[in-house]
This record gives structure tokens, C-alpha cells and sequence, in this order.
């Protein structure tokens, strides 16, 4: 069989569109669909003041706010010693949290006032539920959560907590102007810091991922151990990344002011 100049020009003109289309595909799949991060295991973190000496328990002043990263170092979290109006700290019960508010249900979240904090009545929702180990401390009232929104990944200064009897800025509603909440100001949700941090008021519909901390009562000291709840924002999961991201042995904490 003869093949014209023309045919074999062709054929030559197909194959390399197809060795070009061969090569480009694979970074189009990347892009498209990039590579998981490596996930590890939660390291276990000593909480420090930034002169490396070691947070004590009894230091954190009640309703006050502290920021501190785990488990990666652009993960940053809020440590707070949750107390009442008068200043006295608060015991932080464990719970059944929800992993996700029902849009559907209007008593999905269902919250009133006792002692000036907020107390769930009526907890719903969709997508199963974890436990909230509840505080820590001499008085079970220090807790931790992430502090970048569930929402749109706003992290403080956007987000901060306000304690009982601080009303946030433009609140969504009475209840949380009535402060005893994490309150984001990009869009408006507030999260219950007293009850695991189940959401308040949209558009967030999972609660802040709670870190668990241990208390070691005969040194006062505090350790950061692992993630519960939700997936960190914007995370394929809560310790995926590089391992020079993760925090070592001690991450620093810092008074917000």
C-alpha cells in the first residue's frame, strides 16, 4: 500500500497532538484534582509563654482570650477560662455535639440563659453527632477551640470571643448580644464556647473544631493532644500537611489584648 506525502503529514500531525494532549494531561489532573496531603498523628504539645516557660492553669485569667497554633503552625486556636459576669470560672461540662446544624429543623439549636451563660435546652442535627470532652483545670472551666470560622475560614482578629455581658459588634440577634460567645464578624455566626461551640446563629452550620487538652494538676501545666468535632476549614483533614508544618513539643500562647 502507498501512502501519499499528504496522508503521512497527517498521521504525523495526529500523533503529535495526541503526544502533547499525553503529556498535558497529567498536570491538568493535578490541577484538577491535587494530591491529599500526608496526614500524621496529632502531636502532643506543651502550651508556653513565649519566654518557653510553661502555661499554668491557674495563670489564665477568667474570660479573658488566648491564641495559640496546633496542630499545624497556620491553625490557630483560642484557649479560654470561661466564667460567669461576675468573673467566676465556669464548669464546662462534656456533651453530644452535632456535626452539623439541620437548616431544616428551627429548633436545631435551642439556647437559654442561666447564670448569665448560654445553656443548651435542645441540641439537633444532621450528620452524626462527637463528644465535647468538656473543660479542664482546678475548676473544668479552660477550653479550646479552632479560630478560623466554619463559615468562610475568617480567623481572628474577624473572629473573637466575647464574654458573658460584652455585646459583639452588630449582633445577629438579642441572645448574642448578651456576649458568652465566639463571635464572627465577616458574616455573623457565633458559636456556643460553653457548650462545645455548637453554632448559635448562621450562615455556620458545623461547630468550631474543639482541641482537647490535658491538665497535669500536680504541675498546673496544660498539653494540647488532638482535634475533635468538624475538619478544620479549608483542611482535607486536621493534621495533613508537611511535616515541618505540624508544631513541635511546645507551641506559644499569647493573651489576646
Amino acid at each position: 500500500m502507498t501512502v501519499s506525502r499528504r496522508d503521512f503529514l497527517k498521521v504525523l500531525g495526529v500523533a503529535g497532538l495526541a503526544g502533547v494532549a499525553g503529556g498535558l494531561t497529567p498536570p491538568i489532573i493535578r490541577y484538577i484534582m491535587p494530591p491529599i496531603p500526608e496526614q500524621h498523628p496529632f502531636p502532643r504539645t506543651k502550651l508556653v509563654w513565649e519566654d518557653g516557660s510553661p502555661v499554668k492553669a491557674s495563670e489564665l485569667e477568667v474570660n479573658a482570650s488566648y491564641i495559640f497554633a496546633y496542630p499545624l503552625v497556620n491553625t490557630p486556636n483560642f484557649l479560654l477560662n470561661l466564667g460567669d459576669e461576675n468573673g467566676n470560672p465556669v464548669s464546662i461540662p462534656e456533651a453530644e455535639i452535632p456535626l452539623m446544624m439541620d437548616p431544616l429543623n428551627e429548633e436545631s439549636v435551642l439556647f437559654k440563659r442561666t447564670d448569665s451563660r448560654v445553656e443548651i435546652g435542645k441540641i439537633s442535627g444532621i450528620g452524626g453527632t462527637y463528644l465535647f470532652p468538656g473543660g479542664v483545670g482546678p475548676n473544668r472551666s479552660i477550653v479550646a477551640y479552632s479560630a478560623i470560622c466554619q463559615h468562610f475560614a475568617c480567623y481572628y482578629p474577624a473572629m473573637r470571643y466575647f464574654p458573658p455581658g460584652v455585646s459583639p459588634p452588630n449582633p445577629p440577634s438579642e441572645e448574642v448580644a448578651k456576649g458568652a460567645v465566639i463571635f464572627c464578624s465577616c458574616h455573623g455566626s457565633a458559636y456556643d464556647p460553653y457548650r462545645g461551640a455548637v453554632v448559635l446563629t448562621s450562615p455556620a452550620a458545623s461547630p468550631l473544631p474543639a482541641v482537647v487538652l490535658e491538665w497535669d494538676k500536680d504541675t498546673d501545666e496544660l498539653w494540647a493532644v488532638k482535634v475533635v468535632g468538624a475538619t478544620i476549614t479549608g483542611k482535607f483533614c486536621n493534621t495533613c500537611g508537611k511535616p515541618e508544618e505540624l508544631v513541635g513539643d511546645t507551641t506559644v500562647v499569647r493573651k489576646v489584648l
